[in-house]
């Protein structure tokens, strides 16, 4: 019964197993180059796909971690009326929420749904509308918890 080459399907006398990523093919001479020689009466190893220069997962030192407790409290809060801050501060400005918009690299619909109250804004938008229009959106949490328990 005639063998084929599993890479590039024509016929061989003499096939040769070969490893390719890993795997075990039974390939013709010219597809042989592809791949390293296999030899079953070795002891197996895992045969990781590498990287040029990379290290081999058996050679790597386990690397240390430290944890580090960080406490989960959000001292500092998007303020409720937010949206009504956004648009008094833009008006005083006498800009348009399109300038608004084009400034902060936003599109035009966002802002427009965070300065009606639609849309709360992120972290990182927050900041550039404080920085540009000049206004708080957070406030403290703490301080509030005190003013509520006087």
């Amino acid at each position: 019964m005639p063998s084929f080459c599993e890479l590039c399907g024509n016929s061989i006398q003499s096939p040769k197993n070969v490893i390719i990523d890993g795997s075990i093919f039974n390939v013709c001479l010219s597809c042989s180059k592809r791949g390293k020689p296999y030899e079953p009466n070795q002891p197996s190893k895992k045969i990781f796909p590498q990287k040029n220069g990379s290290i081999p997962v058996s050679q790597k030192k386990p690397i240390k971690v430290y944890h580090k407790t960080i406490p989960i409290t959000d001292e500092k809060i998007l303020r409720p009326d937010f949206g009504k801050i956004i648009r008094e501060a833009r008006m005083k400005k006498g800009i348009t929420q399109e300038n608004v918009a084009n400034q902060l690299s936003e599109k035009i619909t966002l802002y427009k749904k965070i300065e009606t109250g639609g849309i709360k804004p992120n972290d990182i938008l927050s900041k550039k509308l404080e920085r540009y229009l000049g206004i708080q959106l957070y406030e403290n949490l703490v301080e509030n918890n005190k003013n509520e328990e006087d």
